[in-house]
């Protein structure tokens, strides 16, 4: 009988992060090295990665796309984020 991996649900992590965040990762540095030099790309590279890795630590998957939600950033594939005051209810006309 074969004993069943406790790790079944354990998300991708690429140098400590998610898929996502290596992919904006990418993205800065790349604009960087466009526009400025390797050198400025690598201190974003290892200063965002530094800071992603501070931020998440402790949090659930998928934290940052929710802390960018809270603060009204619109996401594809998320409902129109709420405006400053603004509270939704499922009834007509109650606030």
């Amino acid at each position: 009988m074969k004993k069943c991996q406790r790790t079944i649900d354990k998300p991708l992590l690429l140098f400590g992060l998610e898929p996502e965040d290596v992919g904006m990762l990418a993205l800065a540095c790349g604009t960087m090295i466009l526009f400025f030099d390797t050198f400025y790309a690598g201190i974003v590279f290892f200063g965002g990665w530094l800071v992603l890795r501070l931020l998440k630590q402790g949090k659930p998957q998928g934290y940052i796309v929710h802390l960018l939600y809270k603060h009204g950033i619109k996401l594809k594939g998320l409902i129109t984020p709420p405006k400053r005051g603004e509270r939704y209810s499922i009834f007509k006309g109650e606030d």
